[in-house]
């Protein structure tokens, strides 16, 4: 009989420990559902905490400021995070008393929803208002601040991209010179840096300083390149950089041409051979 009553107690034993493992499983799930949320707009909000003061090394004109609607959103959404963070700190403290009760032979203890406490559960965190109020208001705000910001970035960019372009057919132009497709070659090289540079949002404020020096050197090579070649030169150009069955004579060089040689100070860029 010992031995039945020893038996059935071990069986009881394991239920009791299946039943705690089952009610761990639904609460490592339902926590897990938590951090997703949670983690998701952390995520948001640790980027932006470094975007928007970086972003305040834009033009004055340009600077995102917050209004008095977004402060008191922003405080309803800390509200809402301390809210959260309440009850969350309170249901997981349970958890852990719970836990210290099966480490101290507690013949029957509790892991979770206990019906007779009124401190808030994993389920209720889940299920009431307090997790996807805290999702909205912090979601909400974030879309905002972040779409002001893209927006001011982007408008700061077009304003560079005006003062730097050049287009292809003025880079394919300067190839044709010496001198001028060194400028050419230091424009095209900086300006690939300048491009994935200005992709995305900056976190400090060393970005923008790079930027805005680095656009003001564009702007600089920019200015150096030639753009206004009479169609004499151009053709000249064409002929010496194409095939040597096509290398230029001396009746392509015009006086027109011959000019814009010297103005440019390029004469001795050039020698005379015989055919």
């Amino acid at each position: 009989m010992s031995t039945l009553r020893q038996q059935l107690a071990d069986m009881q034993k394991q239920l009791d420990l299946s039943v705690q493992a089952s009610k761990a499983t639904l609460i490592i799930e339902k926590c897990g559902v938590v951090l997703s949320k949670t983690d998701t707009v952390a995520g948001h909000y640790s980027r932006l905490k470094y975007q928007y003061p970086a972003l305040q090394r834009l033009p004055p004109e340009l600077r995102v400021t917050w209004n008095e609607n977004q402060r008191n959103e922003l405080k309803n959404a800390a509200n809402s995070v301390n809210n959260l963070l309440s009850q969350w700190s309170r249901w997981l403290k349970n958890q852990t008393l719970a836990g210290a009760a099966i480490s101290t032979e507690n013949p029957d203890p509790q892991l979770d929803e206990d019906t007779t406490t009124k401190e808030p559960t994993a389920y209720d965190i889940i299920q009431n208002d307090s997790l996807t109020n805290c999702m909205n208001l912090s979601l909400g705000l974030y879309r905002t601040l972040s779409g002001q910001l893209n927006n001011a970035w982007e408008e700061w960019q077009q304003e560079l991209r005006q003062q730097i372009h050049v287009d292809n057919k003025t880079l394919e132009a300067q190839q044709k010179v010496g001198k001028l497709k060194e400028i050419a070659d230091e424009y095209s090289n900086l300006r690939n840096k300048f491009d994935a540079l200005v992709k995305s949002l900056p976190e400090n404020g060393e970005s923008i300083t790079q930027i805005r020096s680095m656009a003001e050197h564009l702007n600089t090579l920019r200015g150096m390149m030639k753009t206004d070649w009479p169609l004499a030169v151009q053709h000249f150009f064409d002929r010496i950089n194409g095939p040597q069955s096509g290398k230029p004579t001396l009746s392509t060089l015009t006086t027109e041409v011959f000019e814009w040689l010297r103005d440019e100070d390029m004469l001795e860029d050039f020698v005379i051979t015989r055919k």
